[in-house]
């Protein structure tokens, strides 16, 4: 009965993801037509390098959580993790929740990468503390090229300041669990007793997180931590991989200046790009979608690069960048949906 709720269960959340996805399709439609007319107005040779470096990006975050994974004594194939990899994005992108909508997939194969659900957790919450330090140095690099030509304005502080408070909460709890292991595990403790005194009332006195979860999480974590301190240099190889997600997005902004005849200096480029990631990532839309747009614009703009240009390159690299792994993403997600209903049906039989 169980494995039948759970086949449901599976059903209904991918009849509701295709629904979101058509959806969506559905109202973009003509942001995507103009989008191909943008795309026949470019050279074609560049069109073509955009599209066989965002294939090597997509290989390339399959590559990072395979080391990433493979540090930590987890086993999976470059394939499965490209598929996992774009289908957290999408569902990333379909319901933001600052990431833990996309970090649940990957938690919820943790048994298949032999590690528990608690340390598959610290994995992840690992992978983007690692990819918010390396874009902080890109942002840093931003801002102080926007302060160096006076456009440095204040609603981009506040929206950076956001961002690097989501760093420093979660440094300080690396540092703390470093420091000393019983502290993390108090800390756990108080996230766990707020969590409970909440959910009594609904769940009739019951609570949600007990005591042995809090344990074993802290056990994991600091187990993780082990391995960290006893092999930090071998961290180098997924730092390599999220350097190399940050240069392919920026190669792929650039050859669409080129593509459009437009010779951009190095230190605009980077700018625009850090603040397009920057509100991507604390934006109350999903992927940022208007907002993002509307402040590349106003940057590069501000940065005197033509405004039409300036429109239709961010238009066109925010296509390449958001709905072509959106797609891809969908996809991905549909196949990791099916390969579960199927190892469900199987062990039924």
């Amino acid at each position: 009965m169980a494995k039948k709720n759970k086949v449901f269960f599976y059903r209904a959340l991918l009849l509701i993801v295709s629904i979101v996805f058509i959806v969506i399709l559905f109202k973009q439609f003509g942001t995507i037509q103009k989008a191909i007319e943008v795309f026949s107005q470019g050279s074609w040779y560049f069109i073509f390098a955009i599209i066989a470096i965002q294939v090597l990006g997509i290989v390339n975050k399959g590559a990072f959580y395979q080391t990433l994974y493979d540090y930590f004594g987890a086993k999976d194939s470059l394939k499965r993790l490209i598929t996992l990899s774009l289908a957290a994005n999408f569902i990333n992108l379909a319901a933001p929740t600052a990431g833990l909508s996309g970090m649940a997939i990957f938690i919820s194969e943790a048994k298949r990468h032999g590690m528990s659900k608690s340390r598959a957790t610290f994995v992840n919450v690992f992978a983007y503390f690692i990819y918010y330090a390396v874009f902080l140095l890109i942002l840093l690099f931003g801002l102080f090229y926007l302060l160096f030509n006076h456009q440095l304005y204040q609603y981009q502080i506040a929206t950076a300041a956001i961002l690097f408070g989501m760093i420093l909460i979660i440094f300080i709890i690396m540092i703390a669990a470093f420091e000393e292991a019983a502290r993390l595990e108090k800390v756990f403790e108080l996230i766990a007793t707020a969590t409970n005194f909440f959910t009594r009332f609904l769940r009739r006195g019951e609570n949600l997180i007990k005591k042995s979860d809090v344990r074993l999480l802290s056990f994991e974590i600091n187990e993780s931590l082990k391995i960290i301190r006893k092999k930090f240099r071998g961290l180098w190889l997924p730092v390599f991989h999220v350097f190399l997600i940050e240069i392919i997005d920026l190669l792929t902004l650039y050859y669409l200046f080129l593509a459009f005849r437009f010779p951009i200096y190095p230190g605009v480029l980077i700018t625009v790009y850090a603040i397009g990631i920057l509100f991507t990532l604390v934006s109350i839309t999903p992927g940022g979608i208007g907002v993002v747009e509307a402040t590349m614009i106003l940057v590069l703009t501000n940065l005197k690069v033509p405004v039409e240009l300036a429109t239709i390159v961010v238009f066109a690299y925010r296509i390449i960048a958001y709905w072509l792994p959106f797609g891809a993403g969908y996809f991905a997600f549909r196949s990791f949906q099916s390969e579960k209903i199927n190892q469900l049906q199987d062990g039924s039989r």
